[in-house]
């Protein structure tokens, strides 16, 4: 018996149509007809019968299919680990899609701990994010993120930033509808965020204008300071260092909360250094000042 008998057979299996999972194999429908009888006469047994126009497994036929799924897996589960060998040296590829400014210290603090793992960080390759060519990535969501394959790191609420000669910016809180009317600093219209926030807008009813968008936090900060208009930002996907020439407020009303989600890739091999960084980021977001809400521990 071969691998490639098997692997196959798990295609008629699945397609329960052999002209079908010929096309899907770029073989030949006689070829793969001839392999599957090949394999029943080595096994002494019929592993399909005609039903109509479709073929089923038999009673031996779905016990080998669940036995040949085993064999499979483990076989893709070797090549992927041998793979991962070789990937031992590489740099763990981290996209920051969010919270890319506390990347410095968390980069700083992860090499003194683990100065022989190298991290290339991307964060503006939606290729990179499309084609899944990363080791891990830190996003943010409205959503509870699946536990097999993400680990939420702590919630990111939405706050305001003023001019700190704003009126509103002597409160301890900023009603949303006191904003209308006022010129906002906004994300570029497409992102994520900024839909989350024209929804809220929406609910409020507050009616804002837009002189002008960045997607760069410094620069956001930068024209809050100068008076150009106030800003609506998550407190991490968007932190800025330096506030000294803004307010920070938070929002009177209940609104949606984003969180700060650390996900990988599902079913891949993850080499030692990966899962090294993974861990660490984890450990590293629960350190953080009280009073933001942190997930419980779902990290391999």
């Amino acid at each position: 018996m071969e691998l490639y008998q098997l692997r196959y057979f798990a295609k008629v299996a699945e397609m329960e149509h052999m002209t079908r999972a010929a096309r899907e194999l770029n073989l030949s429908e006689p070829a793969l007809s001839r392999v599957i009888r090949q394999l029943e006469e080595e096994l002494g047994t019929k592993l399909f019968e005609r039903r109509g126009r479709s073929i089923v497994l038999t009673e031996s036929g779905t016990l080998l299919q669940t036995r040949a799924g085993e064999v499979l897996k483990h076989v893709g589960d070797i090549r992927a680990e041998l793979r991962g060998v070789q990937q031992e040296r590489q740099p763990v590829r981290l996209v920051a899609r969010a919270a890319a400014s506390f990347l410095p210290d968390l980069l700083a603090r992860f090499y003194e701990r683990s100065p022989d793992v190298a991290v290339s960080v991307v964060q503006n390759d939606n290729n990179v994010i499309r084609n899944q060519e990363y080791d891990l990535m830190i996003g943010s969501t409205l959503i509870h993120p699946p536990k097999y394959s993400s680990v939420e790191l702590v919630e990111d609420p939405f706050r305001v930033w003023l001019p700190r000669e704003h009126p509103l910016a002597a409160g301890e809180a900023v009603r949303l509808g006191d904003l209308t009317g006022q010129p906002m600093i906004g994300l570029a219209p497409n992102r994520f965020i900024s839909v989350i926030l024209q929804q809220v807008l929406d609910e409020f009813d507050v009616r804002v204008r837009r002189p002008i968008y960045s997607d760069d936090p410094l620069m956001i900060r930068n024209l809050v300071e100068r008076g150009m208009g106030f800003a609506i930002v998550p407190v991490y996907t968007l932190q800025a260092q330096d506030k000294t020439g803004i307010r920070e407020l938070p929002i009177a009303e209940s609104v949606p909360c984003l969180r700060l989600v650390l996900s990988w890739k599902k079913d891949a091999y993850h080499p030692e250094p990966v899962r090294q960084l993974r861990r660490f980021i984890v450990e590293y977001f629960r350190t953080l000042p009280q009073g933001e809400k942190t997930a419980p521990d779902h990290t391999p």
